[in-house]
């Protein structure tokens, strides 16, 4: 039975807050996590923009399906947007809340920057011109200003903020313009692909081909869906059913013999694997390929999808 999303208008948990059009709120994750077992369930904040500043540590976040976080990385989070987090207990980083309107008055002369930040956003690929530690030094020279009481209080936010949102801005383009390069693209494209034929069935989560290719997993089957039209995961499933199918046809070697050459666990596990992907099981396709290619000489090995 579908659960109801809870609703907050203050910060995770608060039902009662009353949101003003200056609300703002920066807080480290560590201490509330503790209390809420490290996670935060799906929810969303009506009136409320986040940002989420997360240092070190392993974190997930649902969106809804879950996406495993590479830390350092910034997330993105616009009001009336259903997030959630799961959290390792070594988690570091801070949140950073304002309210909607607070957000539109600070970026009304920009509305450009403010479509853009009406988006989710995860940032973990930083450059020389904004890096995360420059993020992480103006928010928490936010959270001091916050704090203090000094002349000129206001202004000072309203700059910092505006310094916050501009570097953000920047990220945002830069990212997209290396996304969006075919040549960059079909770099990554081709290193999951080496990784891929290094690598045995279901040794490694797409999260992993992803770390090791220094780029996010939403970035990852974003790639492989522009270069091959499927996702990183059916790609992996591709290339396994190309290498079962030429052991298949060009070897004489038993289903059990080819479940362990391709390293399942079982053979069993092969079989039902094989039957998922193509509709039959490994003995009936050998033999049915044998029927209707058998005055087919030459025939040409599976192309990987």
């Amino acid at each position: 039975m579908a659960t109801e999303i809870a609703r907050y208008n203050g910060i995770y948990g608060d039902h009662k807050a009353q949101i003003s059009h200056d609300y703002l709120q920066s807080q480290l994750i560590v201490p509330r996590q503790r209390v809420t077992d490290w996670g935060l369930k799906p929810h969303l904040h009506e009136n409320l923009f986040q940002l989420f500043f997360l240092e070190a540590g392993r974190a997930s976040f649902g969106a809804p399906e879950p996406v495993e976080l590479r830390t350092p990385c910034l997330v993105i989070i616009p009001a009336n947007t259903v997030h959630g987090f799961t959290f390792s207990p070594q988690v570091k980083g801070r949140t950073l809340t304002l309210s909607e309107a607070l957000l539109d008055t600070i970026l009304q002369a920009t509305p450009g920057v403010l479509v853009e930040l009406n988006s989710v956003h995860i940032l973990s690929d930083f450059n020389s011109e904004v890096r995360f530690a420059d993020l992480q030094d103006l928010e928490q020279q936010i959270h001091e200003e916050i704090n203090s009481d000094l002349p000129g209080k206001q202004l000072a936010l309203n700059g910092y903020f505006k310094l916050l949102f501009v570097k953000i801005y920047r990220l945002l383009q830069h990212n997209r313009r290396q996304q969006e390069s075919p040549n960059r693209a079909l770099h990554y494209f081709r290193e999951f692909q080496k990784a891929v034929e290094r690598t045995a069935p279901f040794e490694k989560k797409i999260s992993e081909f992803a770390r090791e290719l220094k780029i996010t997993q939403v970035h990852l089957n974003r790639i492989c869906q522009a270069v091959k039209g499927k996702t990183a995961q059916q790609i992996v499933q591709a290339h396994t059913i190309r290498r079962a199918h030429n052991y298949l046809l060009y070897t004489s070697l038993s289903v059990a013999e080819i479940a362990y050459e391709l390293q399942f666990v079982d053979p069993g596990y092969f079989t039902r694997f094989f039957r998922k992907q193509t509709g039959l099981a490994p003995a009936a396709y050998r033999a049915k390929a044998y029927r209707s290619d058998a005055a087919k000489p030459g025939k040409a090995e599976l192309s990987e999808g």
